[in-house]
């Protein structure tokens, strides 16, 4: 289970949002916004955390900041790089303890719509899931009250809070301009986007051919990659454990029948976010294909989604070319720019 520390920042996020400024119209992260296409949703940002350059600005700077751990040595981008699509290409984070996290870093790319965050599910907004890594041991390892007496001696800091907020930096507005800046990491630019706007020369042949594979009945990939973001955020047992060491879903749960489910993660990028699963431990797109050809372990809670299929080679490279499909460069270079202003 989470610490209960998260309930009681709850309270204090409620207070802190209830002061600060409203949005002023037409900034320039609505330019972005404007730009989903229409069959995402209207991008959810909560009353309480209105968004504004400002904050937006602030929530980017304190992100690439290793201030914000308690021996300054590691900042949320040390697990989050924007040329891999906000992940790591390690199996596990390197928190400031030096040890790897216990799970595989997930992307960030279009976290403003997920549901619940963490791969159990166990965080059930992205400014709680802010603090939840600030303030884990292994992984930034420091108290966010702490850390935002130390991110005070940045005038900066000071200045974009109060611009922002209409108030001095503190905990809540810390962990609200970083959320901030996370809703504003949008991928919807890949050649795969583009098919489905109608440019039918997005995709080449070999990827239409990968398509059809992956909405097929036989591989039942689109059963729970589906829709704008390729999830269904559900929780689902895989069978890629006999005996799984990590719990997943069970951990917030305690209910028997979740050991072993953890949620669907988006494709898009997938590329890019490797090595895959909960813990990455398959390392290329062609080993979890080799994988979900087996129909996984004989675990008693596997998904009755998961079943064995047999693909030759030119289909497997076909498939795995239609997954490089949703790798959106036009975001990578994008947030990368975004990095250096």
């Amino acid at each position: 289970m989470y610490n209960r520390w998260i309930i009681g920042f709850l309270i204090l996020l409620g207070m802190v949002a209830c002061r600060q400024k409203t949005a002023a119209p037409e900034q320039e992260y609505q330019i972005l916004v404007k730009s989903l296409p229409s069959y995402f949703p209207e991008l959810p940002v909560p009353e309480k955390n209105p968004l504004n350059d400002a904050k937006i600005e602030l929530g980017k700077r304190l992100f690439y900041d290793p201030a914000l751990s308690k021996d300054s040595s590691v900042s949320c981008a040390s697990c989050h790089y924007p040329q891999f699509a906000y992940t790591d290409e390690r199996k596990g984070g390197i928190g400031e303890s030096g040890n790897p996290t216990l799970r595989n870093s997930p992307t960030l790319a279009n976290m403003a719509f997920h549901p619940y965050y963490m791969f159990d599910g166990g965080i059930p907004t992205l400014e709680l899931q802010v603090v939840a890594p600030l303030m884990h041991p292994d992984e930034m390892g420091f108290d966010l009250f702490e850390a935002v007496e130390r991110l005070k001696n940045n005038r900066e800091y000071v200045r974009l809070a109060e611009e922002a907020f209409g108030e001095p930096l503190n905990a809540g507005s810390t962990a609200y301009a970083i959320a901030a800046f996370e809703r504003t990491i949008l991928s919807f630019s890949s050649p795969y986007d583009r098919y489905l706007q109608g440019e039918k020369t997005a995709l080449n042949e070999e990827q239409k051919r990968g398509m059809e594979l992956f909405m097929s009945d036989s591989l039942n990939c689109s059963a729970c990659h589906s829709g704008y973001n390729l999830s269904d955020y559900g929780f689902y047992n895989i069978g890629l454990y006999r005996h799984y060491a990590d719990p997943g879903r069970w951990r917030v749960t305690e209910n028997p029948a979740d050991s072993g489910k953890f949620k669907v993660p988006t494709l898009r990028n997938i590329e890019l976010t490797g090595p895959y699963m909960h813990d990455g431990s398959l390392a290329t797109l062609a080993e979890v294909i080799a994988f979900k050809m087996t129909g996984g372990a004989d675990h008693p809670l596997k998904s009755e989604k998961v079943h064995a299929f047999t693909l030759n080679d030119e289909d497997q490279q076909a498939l795995i070319a239609f997954l490089q499909s949703f790798t959106d460069w036009e975001f990578i270079n994008r947030e990368i720019e975004r990095k250096k202003k």
